[in-house]
Formats: C-alpha cells, sequence, structure tokens
C-alpha cells in the first residue's frame, strides 16, 4: 500500500474558484430559524464559535439528535449502520462492559468487523481523552442521518 503524504490546505494560497470541502462537527449555541442563522461552537476547539448563514447550507448539516423515522433492525444491521457512518455525527445507545447503559454523541473512528467494537470518539467529552470503544453486539439503538435504528 502507498504510504500517501499529505499536506494541509494553505489559506493564504486559497484563490476564487478553488474547490474545497468542510466537513466540521460544531455544537448548535443559537439556533434562529426565522432568520436562518446558528451560532455554532468547534467540537475540536472549544471557545470558537462559528456563524453559519442560509436555509440551504442548514438544510444539509447531518444530525446526531434529530429523528424523523425509526426503523427496527437486528443487531448484525445495527453494527452495519454503525460502520458505514463515516463523516456522520451519530448517538448510540449501548451496553457498556461494566453492564451499565450509555448514551454517546460521536464521529467514526476506526469500524471493526460487524460484531466487534468500532472505536469511536465522544464528542461530549471536555477532556481530552475522547475515545470510546462501542461494542456492536451490545447496542441498544442508534440515530445517524435523522433515522433511530432499534435493536428489536
Amino acid at each position: 500500500m502507498l504510504d500517501r503524504k499529505k499536506h494541509p490546505t494553505d489559506p493564504q494560497a486559497v484563490k476564487s474558484d478553488d474547490l474545497i470541502a468542510v466537513i466540521h462537527y460544531a455544537k448548535v449555541k443559537t439556533a434562529k430559524p426565522d432568520t436562518e442563522e446558528w451560532f455554532v461552537e468547534d467540537v475540536d476547539s472549544p471557545g470558537k464559535v462559528i456563524r453559519i448563514q442560509g436555509k440551504e447550507l442548514l438544510a444539509r448539516a447531518l444530525s446526531a439528535d434529530q429523528v424523523a423515522e425509526e426503523v427496527k433492525v437486528t443487531k448484525m444491521q445495527a453494527a452495519e449502520v454503525l460502520i458505514e457512518s463515516h463523516n456522520k455525527p451519530f448517538t448510540v445507545n449501548f451496553v457498556k462492559t461494566d453492564g451499565n447503559e450509555r448514551t454517546l454523541r460521536g464521529r467514526l473512528i476506526r469500524p471493526e468487523p460487524l460484531l466487534g467494537r468500532s472505536m469511536v470518539e465522544d464528542l461530549d467529552e471536555a477532556t481530552a481523552n475522547k475515545l470510546r470503544q462501542v461494542d456492536h453486539r451490545t447496542i441498544n439503538w442508534l440515530i445517524v442521518e435523522g433515522v433511530k435504528y432499534v435493536v428489536k
């Protein structure tokens, strides 16, 4: 496998008509539906507030909390949804190794085989230690892209 090099975008070199992708995780601080404007806090740089404006842009945002539909699934199907959730915020409810139930809002870091464990980042954790494992076999429910998948 090729060991690919990566270089960050140079903000001073950006010019009109450059194509960029902005994938950013943020927590909504203030939502103003009547003005189609949100103020959000950067999850990766707490304290930095970003203003998002425009109905079309807001409608394309992905939510880990909104549920428009509920679907009953098997444990295997729930695991498939989780491991296919790259670059999508989600909320997952599962049973930890100590037997306690846990609800976590996060993003997928590294998926594992279907009935294994996936490494996720807990986006509500304020400390530097945000990595958690989610055991696919103990998932109770999962919210991704407006759908709540409930294990039957």
